[in-house]
């Protein structure tokens, strides 16, 4: 089967790499030779495409390239890079930022305080909920001050390094903006303890009439244009067709010295395979993505010019239980299942290089756990591998009996009929249910997939009178941005993911109006403190790390201990990187060894450097450093 398999894909990338040679947009148009580097991406096609970073469907994958902000996270490790700022100073009560003073918009016009000062007017972003005020002391220093009580600097620091500040051109959008400012002004402000709550933008109290004329703003800047992407960035999009986009660099950009290509062409291939072909053959440099292990190995195997790097991703696949359902109303059915479930074998047809962690769901990256919560906590984590015998243990005591078929039947004698509900249109996540549905129907749970558009499958999922699946297989212990499990952990009881396992809420009609909808849930720690769930998410961002360290210890305790969901594994995920006309990648000097099939490094330095390939997790830092050159006689042109 195997080898059928390998047969199929060589065949299909050999016809594929056929058609696709040549079908693109001539890139350099000069009797100078130019360095092209070619990496896959996407963007609203002609003639949906414009410039304006926020409006419907943006600018696609030329974003990394075009715009910047002052700073740049890097997923997974937390790091941050300076961009558009020359230094910022986290301290206590603000932030000091002072910007590079040769930092342009692609016009020429100088970026200034002012244009970080517009994108704040303009954009309600997470981090404004934290901000007082932003003070402009000159064209290239700024101080934003931060609202009393102060939060930690871990959340200010990675909220401040997820805006991408060199999005409003001030001069080109002051209309805009000016009108947003003068609109903020009428707002009146809340009190400290009505901030700690509600987190209004600068903590102002903005009604629904002032959220509706700022909405009504907003809008009439999406259509401000302009036609074309006019960012920071160190190169600016010179053409776009439905297939290619071109982007050229720009000379008088800061670092315009460290950075070795010309051009960036950026390809859509449409489809997996199709970029396969198109790294296999040489028509592009970079391709996101890990494969299943017989396509990876085939296409190494045909190209000694492949290099594939693994990297861990803060992203797991797993499945959440609707505690709207009978029997997954009970903590101890959700472990029986948990239990039941060879999460190895759902690892290997999703993501053959995943890890599979021994916890449930904690509500934080599982390679990550370790670094948040106490060590004498996580140590006593209970342990969910795959245990059959545990499994019909906890079922038997629940009163649960197997018929003469071997099928459970419940207390009440009765058989069920279990429904796993998957987005169709997520493929790595297709298979991994469907292995989970027979997993369980094999063990005595009749169990069936259903598999809808997305469209259909998240409402139906979060539905208020209770949902349409028993379980609904998603994201799961994902850190979106940065590890700091604030965020990943509030996504369990604020999130979709609260309301796919229908975790109970207020009545959207409370007597009490800043209750509607929230969640009600109060749960005991292992150390026998009684909580308010949604007081206590609400002051994590406030607290030193002494005292998050314990909250965090405290809710991934509860989430695991209450099962509330089964995490199948952690991705790993990967770069393809075509290296016959670039050098300067990740340890070069051993993917020879490797046979281009490069593993998951355990050295932190070279997992560093592997994952900062990623556009997603890194940008494009390895252009900014000058780490990715053309090699001599490249022949890009």
């Amino acid at each position: 089967m195997v080898k059928r398999r390998k047969t199929v894909t060589f065949l299909v990338l050999s016809v594929l790499i056929g058609s696709l040679m040549g079908c693109s947009l001539n890139e350099s148009t000069t009797a100078e030779k130019k360095s092209i580097y070619r990496v896959e991406g996407e963007w609203p096609r002609p003639p949906l495409f414009q410039g304006n970073y926020f409006a419907n469907g943006g600018v696609g994958t030329a974003a990394y390239f075009v715009f910047e902000g002052l700073v740049q996270n890097v997923r997974m490790v937390d790091d941050q890079y300076l961009r558009l700022a020359e230094t910022v100073t986290y301290l206590d009560d603000r932030i000091e930022i002072k910007i590079k003073e040769d930092a342009n918009w692609q016009d020429g016009t100088p970026f200034t305080s002012k244009d970080v000062w517009a994108y704040y007017m303009l954009n309600r972003t997470e981090a404004t909920d934290f901000y007082k005020e932003i003070e402009l002391i000159d064209d290239k220093t700024l101080t934003i001050h931060l609202l009393d009580p102060y939060p930690n600097k871990e959340v200010i620091r990675f909220l401040f390094g997820a805006d991408l500040h060199g999005t409003v051109p001030y001069h080109l959008h002051s209309e805009y903006v000016d009108r947003a400012a003068e609109l903020l002004e009428t707002a009146s402000t809340y009190s400290i303890d009505e901030q700690k709550i509600k987190k209004g933008k600068f903590g102002l109290n903005i009604d629904e009439d002032l959220d509706g004329e700022l909405n009504e703003n907003w809008n009439y800047f999406l259509k401000s244009g302009p036609d074309m992407p006019m960012g920071t960035g160190p190169y600016a999009v010179s053409r776009v067709t439905s297939s290619d986009m071109l982007l050229e660099k720009q000379e008088d950009y800061y670092r315009a010295d460290d950075i070795a290509f010309d051009q960036i062409t950026i390809k859509n291939p449409g489809d997996g395979a199709a970029g396969y072909a198109l790294i296999r053959s040489g028509q592009l440099n970079q391709f996101d993505g890990t494969p299943a292990r017989d396509i990876l190995e085939s296409l190494v195997s045909m190209n000694d010019d492949i290099v594939h790097y693994k990297y861990p991703d803060p992203a797991s696949i797993g499945m959440f239980f609707n505690q709207s359902m009978e029997h997954f109303d009970q903590k101890e059915f959700r472990q029986a299942i948990s239990y039941a479930i060879d999460r190895e074998k759902v690892r290997e047809v999703g993501n053959n290089y995943g890890q599979v962690p021994t916890t449930s769901i904690t509500g934080v990256v599982p390679s990550q756990l370790v670094n948040w919560i106490d060590e004498g906590i996580y140590d006593e984590l209970t342990d969910y591998t795959y245990n059959l015998g545990q499994a019909e243990e906890i079922l038997y005591e629940l009163g649960w009996e197997r018929n003469a078929q071997g099928v459970w039947e419940d207390p009440d004698g009765h058989t069920q009929d279990y429904v796993i509900g998957v987005n169709s249109g997520s493929l790595n996540m297709v298979m991994p249910a469907q292995i989970v549905a027979e997993q369980l129907t094999e063990f005595g749970l009749p169990t069936r997939l259903l598999a809808v558009d997305g469209t259909i499958f998240y409402k139906n999922a979060e539905n208020e009178e209770g949902g349409l699946y028993h379980m609904s297989v998603d994201y799961i212990d994902t850190a979106w941005g940065f590890t700091y499990p604030w965020h990943s952990i509030r996504d369990v009881f604020w999130g979709g993911q609260s309301r796919m396992m229908h975790l109970p809420r207020y009545a959207s009609d409370h007597e009490d109006f800043s209750k509607r909808g929230k969640l009600d849930l109060q749960l005991t720690s292992h150390d026998g403190i009684t909580f308010d769930v949604e007081e206590i998410l609400h002051h994590i961002p406030y607290m030193d790390k002494e005292e998050y360290t314990a909250w965090f210890s405290r809710l991934a305790w509860l989430i695991n201990e209450n099962a509330y969901g089964l995490n199948f594994y952690q991705n790993t995920t990967g770069t393809w990187m075509n290296r016959s006309n670039i050098s300067g990648l990740p340890y070069e000097d051993e993917i020879d060894q490797y046979g281009g099939d490069m593993p998951l490094m355990e050295d932190e330095a070279k997992m560093r450097e592997a994952l900062e390939t990623n556009l997603f997790f890194a940008g494009i830092i390895p252009f900014l450093e000058g780490r990715y050159q053309p090699k001599e006689g490249d022949d890009s042109e």
